[in-house]
């Protein structure tokens, strides 16, 4: 592990600080709205943008006060982030249209966040620390997520996505997105990886 600047350790406080803040502000926006804050945890933290910006909360408060964290989870984190902003983009921002706190914690969550992290860590991160061999690690990420996600469904009936909707897909085919889950993961950790090494050459 390395020992980050000053300055890598304030960037880190800020995405932290967004973080936290959109998540307490959309937490307030739905309780205005008549829920009960139990509910409101459950129902926001079934859907992995909300599991992403809060990894992201904790991982960049522990960098800013620790100055220091194993290097390849921030790597893992970046590549969930991507996914998450790219996801939202592509897929869902042309029919999702938010209003009043919801807007701003919107852009916030799908926006901010994965864009101060992704270049946080294109800034920070050593080459001699996250290298090709960490593209592994990512997978742990859609792994943890997709058996919550399980489990939750399991208890509640409720499943966000539904390329894991096990009912209607039956494990065959849930198996299967799973492996293109991680598969997913890695290029998108790959990606960072080439241009992280574009980046460095040029500098």
């Amino acid at each position: 592990m390395t020992l980050f600047s000053q300055q890598a350790r304030i960037a880190a406080a800020a995405i932290s600080i967004l973080a936290f803040g959109s998540l307490v502000a959309q937490v307030a926006a739905n309780m205005a709205d008549g829920q009960e804050f139990a509910f409101t945890l459950g129902w926001m933290f079934q859907f992995f943008t909300i599991w992403g910006n809060f990894a992201a909360g904790l991982v960049f408060a522990w960098i800013a006060l620790r100055a220091t964290i194993e290097p390849r989870v921030p790597f893992a984190l970046s590549a969930a982030l991507v996914i998450i902003a790219v996801v939202y983009h592509v897929l869902l921002a042309d029919v999702h249209h938010p209003e009043g706190i919801d807007w701003w914690t919107n852009i916030a969550h799908h926006t901010l966040v994965p864009l101060g992290g992704v270049l946080w860590w294109l800034a920070y991160s050593r080459e001699q620390l996250v290298s090709w061999r960490s593209l592994p690690v990512v997978v742990l990420v859609p792994l943890a997520y997709g058996g919550f996600a399980l489990v939750n469904g399991a208890i509640t009936g409720f499943y966000p996505y539904f390329f894991l909707d096990l009912p209607t897909l039956g494990w065959p085919m849930l198996l299967a997105n799973m492996v293109g889950l991680a598969l997913l993961f890695m290029l998108v950790a790959a990606l960072l990886l080439g241009i992280r090494s574009f980046v460095t050459a040029r500098a």
